[in-house]
């Protein structure tokens, strides 16, 4: 990834203010990326976010936000508590963290970038741990905390209406229930007069996707109003502007999953216009970027192997759809994610495997997707299985995927989820992700996480985590094609 970020940073031109990709900066830094280029003076002026005067990390029920430094990596430094929450009157801005009861902290958090790098374990997977067990009972959390470098103890009481997590959660799980349907009644009440959630098309996507997961008998009307106002602003046209790609590919994956579930007709002429866009759209290498292809003055970043798999994704919908695509284009795109796929089952951000290493995960769950649609199809199989399995090996990377971990994070749970195994290991590794993200209002947040781009903590910080959280928790539910595959 590295390697060729590099070798093509002069030829392509990047132009920064693609604001999707900000991100990649970060990867340029050096293996501890989120600790030596921390970004807590971003700010966001959306919801009760914006009291908190910076992007901190955000520790549960417990209301509290801290910061993780380079000089302290086996402390949480307070830096804002959420007023009338269990921890209001009992920390302070400044406090530091250290331990969960008498007990100091294990291990220094290493929350870096690389292979060997890459583990939460510390601080924040142990101080979850610590949470979920006062939520599983009494709801005491005793924290071990200095202050004006004066060690003492502190006690606040978390709610417990939650419970434990199952052994096999999302499955059979109350507490899993219980978040979904807090999340989902957050998107039901969040989606405009328009049918959408937001300008972000994947924030769109995965809102509707959820509601679909969820129950489409119950939320037919959302669902439907949402994917007209997708219909209405897709069509065959290529005009250049903004970063379509990522619209049309996600647009139709979406539209393809609520034509499967529901049949309207309508959908099918709506699902063929973007499949004629897709093929004009797409670059001679078969991949795809974030503006199509022959587009004047440059392509942006050119072909990546993440929108290709999202493209290829949208192709197989469509098949099962009964929709004739182009064999010949659907044959490229799968050769251009397939150079870009090393020995292990890992893909890299372009069509070259980068050696056998792994990093973050989304282009990988994307892959996997694309190929278990098309199953049958000779290798496809094969392909989609070894890299779930990729993932499953490798699951320390989960929100931490380039340029929009959110989007990285539904696709990565997805593609694992086609080998049990992987999505077991994924989950029981991530756990601390989803207790760390949950807020009191019945949303989740977007962390900061080790890539470092802000896009959709300023653009929307709980719409964000709360979308991408409720469509995974749907997965024990099977309601969505990308759901009921199983290769094993």
């Amino acid at each position: 990834m590295f390697d060729s970020f590099f070798r093509e940073f002069p030829a392509k031109k990047i132009v920064l203010t693609f604001s999707l990709f900000l991100g990649i900066i970060g990867y340029a830094i050096g293996s501890s990326v989120f600790l030596d280029n921390p970004k807590y003076d971003v700010k966001t002026n959306v919801g009760p976010d914006a009291a908190t005067g910076g992007w901190f990390i955000h520790l549960g029920l417990t209301g509290l936000r801290v910061k993780l430094t380079p000089e302290s990596p086996q402390e949480l430094e307070v830096a804002y508590v959420f007023p009338d929450s269990p921890s209001a009157g009992k920390l302070q801005t400044g406090d530091r963290i250290v331990g969960i009861g008498k007990r100091a902290f294990s291990k220094a958090h290493t929350f870096g970038y690389g292979v060997g790098k890459f583990s939460y374990e510390g601080p924040l997977t142990e101080f979850a741990d610590g949470l979920d067990a006062a939520m599983a009972s009494k709801g005491k959390l005793p924290l071990l905390v200095i202050r004006e470098e004066k060690k003492s103890g502190v006690t606040i009481q978390v709610d417990t209406k939650y419970g434990k997590y199952a052994k096999n959660w999302p499955f059979k799980c109350d507490r899993s229930e219980m978040l979904l349907r807090e999340g989902i009644a957050d998107l039901l009440a969040r989606q405009k007069a328009s049918g959408l959630w937001h300008d972000r098309p994947h924030l769109n996507c995965f809102a509707v996707l959820a509601l679909l997961g969820d129950d489409l008998k119950l939320h037919r009307e959302k669902i439907l109003k949402a994917a007209r106002s997708m219909a209405r602003s897709t069509d065959d046209k290529i005009r250049y502007e903004g970063l379509d790609c990522w619209k049309y590919s996600l647009y139709g994956i979406a539209l393809a999953e609520i034509y499967l579930a529901t049949g309207e007709e309508w959908i099918l002429p709506e699902l063929q216009e973007i499949n004629s866009w897709l093929v004009k759209a797409q670059i001679a290498d078969g991949g795809f970027g974030h503006r199509p292809a022959n587009r004047p003055g440059g392509n942006g970043y050119g072909s990546i192997c993440i929108l290709t798999g999202q493209a290829k994704m949208a192709w197989a919908l469509m098949k099962l759809c009964g929709i004739q695509i182009d064999e010949a284009a659907y044959q490229k795109a799968h050769e251009f994610v397939a150079r870009g796929t090393n020995k292990r089952g890992y893909v890299w951000y372009e069509d070259s495997s980068g050696g056998n290493g792994y990093a973050d995960m989304g282009r990988t769950g994307a892959a996997v997707l694309a190929h278990a649609f098309d199953a049958s199809r000779d290798g496809y199989k094969d392909f989609a299985l070894r890299s779930a399995k990729c993932i499953g090996e490798y699951p320390d990377t989960f929100s931490d995927t380039h340029g929009s971990p959110i989007l990285g994070m539904v696709w990565t749970a997805f593609g694992a989820a086609q080998d049990p195994t992987s999505l077991r290991k994924l989950l029981d590794t991530n756990r601390w992700w989803f207790t760390l993200s949950q807020c009191s209002d019945g949303t989740f947040y977007y962390q900061p996480n080790r890539d470092n781009n802000p896009q959709d903590y300023t653009a929307a910080p709980r719409l964000s985590a709360t979308a991408a959280a409720a469509l995974i928790l749907t997965l024990p539910k099977r309601n969505l094609k990308m759901t009921q595959l199983l290769l094993k």
